[in-house]
């Protein structure tokens, strides 16, 4: 009878133990997969613009067990929807500050005039696919410095970039400038009563716009010549003045912050706010801060943002699978659990860190290589993983159904319960 006791307390004793990770495995946050859509790059394939069109992309999306969509809201400067405050299409006359940018319009896309509006329906459709509705903004307005495509940049020349030489950008305004940073709100104000229930502000899109070199407008010069007693450097990757002309980008990030802190209040609805680093790791590089002007750290350290994503590290060639995973531990280390923190998974090549540069540097499949990024990011502890951008047949459909297999069994929750 005593040994039976001693077993039973004895046995007891291991649940005790292993309750709370069972409890987490129960009840844990999902492991997030969110994909990048873009559906101009389904324009050959399915009506873009008609609903079923978009139902056929979020259900392709879907095959890689998505359970975020990260719908892109506008191409350059044109707007993906019905906005009243922008340009979403081309006029029929021809203004020679405008690009004859054929890829744009196939000759007949007109996203932002179109009925239904594009992307209310494409939200709808997402919510009731059971997929969260969120839009991939891109931090940029023009993928060039000589022309653009947003009518409030032209008709705001006062407001344009320049470079230190006093070159003009006409394809972006600086955020130094209140009536610019007015506007975005309020573009973002528009999105948000179509149904969009998260923002991830992608940083490595930003049209080739460098701020610390290209925002060399009255406001910044003046504000450092008041802050520090003298003009600018004319090298804009000193670290001081890259920083000052960073302050303008948090800035921003703040802006947003308290307007999607109002609008909760307003509304009880919260919406999340993601933003994409690009070369975030090692993080003794100055690349974030000098060519993106991003300060992430202060923004995680100020609980700016919901969500940190990693777009991309540089890693290794010799050692890339534990040289990655080493890298985007680092910036684990740097959050400690004051905002989510979301792993990549990069079909895309644009940034030489993606899948194909893997491939070449270990000879492995593009699955062997999507398994192993998705489960170093499950066994670090990450939230989630990113899957840039999803196409028609770039995941092919061995890669689609391995990332929802993944997704449905050994990386359905966060491990350790996450955030």
């Amino acid at each position: 009878m005593r040994r039976l006791c001693k077993f039973l307390m004895f046995m007891g004793s291991i649940v005790l133990i292993y309750m709370p990770s069972l409890a987490t495995a129960e009840e844990g946050k999902p492991f997030e997969i969110s994909a990048q859509v873009d559906n101009f790059d389904f324009a050959t394939i399915v009506d873009t613009d008609k609903p079923s069109g978009i139902s056929s992309i979020l259900d392709r999306v879907a095959e890689t067990g998505a359970t975020t969509i990260l719908w892109r809201l506008t191409h350059g400067g044109h707007l993906r929807f019905q906005s009243k405050l922008d340009s979403h299409g081309y006029p029929e006359h021809i203004n020679k500050r405008r690009p004859l940018d054929p890829r744009a319009l196939y000759g007949w896309v007109r996203y932002g005039i179109d009925e239904p509006d594009i992307l209310r329906t494409a939200m709808k459709l997402c919510k009731e696919k059971g997929l969260k509705p969120y839009i991939h903004w891109c931090f940029e307005e023009y993928h060039g410095w000589d022309c653009t495509l947003s009518d409030f940049n032209l008709e705001h020349p006062q407001f344009w970039s320049r470079s230190v030489n006093g070159k003009v950008w006409p394809g972006r305004c600086s955020l130094s400038y209140e009536p610019v940073m007015a506007h975005k709100l309020a573009i973002l104000d528009e999105a948000l009563e179509r149904g969009v229930e998260g923002i991830y502000i992608d940083f490595w899109r930003n049209g080739g716009w460098i701020p610390s070199k290209d925002d060399y407008v009255e406001p910044v010069i003046a504000s450092y010549k008041k802050k520090y007693g003298q003009n600018p450097p004319s090298n804009n990757e000193d670290i001081r003045w890259a920083t000052h002309v960073a302050g303008y980008i948090t800035d921003f990030v703040r802006q947003l912050h308290k307007h999607l802190d109002a609008y909760q209040k307003a509304t009880g609805k919260k919406v999340e706010l993601m933003v994409g680093i690009p070369y975030i790791a090692p993080l003794s590089n100055n690349r974030p801060l000098v060519t993106y002007g991003t300060d992430w750290q202060t923004w995680v350290k100020e609980g700016l943002i919901d969500t940190l994503v990693i777009q991309c590290v540089d890693w290794d060639k010799k050692n890339p699978f534990e040289s990655t995973r080493e890298l985007c531990r680092s910036v684990m280390e740097v959050v400690h659990g004051r905002c989510r923190v979301i792993w990549p998974i990069q079909m895309y090549p644009y940034t030489s860190t993606g899948i194909p540069q893997y491939k070449e540097a270990t000879g492995k499949s593009t699955e062997e290589i999507a398994k192993a990024l998705m489960q170093m990011a499950w066994e670090e502890g990450a939230d989630g993983v990113t899957l840039e951008c999803v196409d028609y047949d770039n995941y092919s459909k061995e890669t689609r159904d391995l990332l929802r297999a993944l997704s449905k069994k050994e990386y359905r929750f966060v491990r350790n319960g996450g955030k």
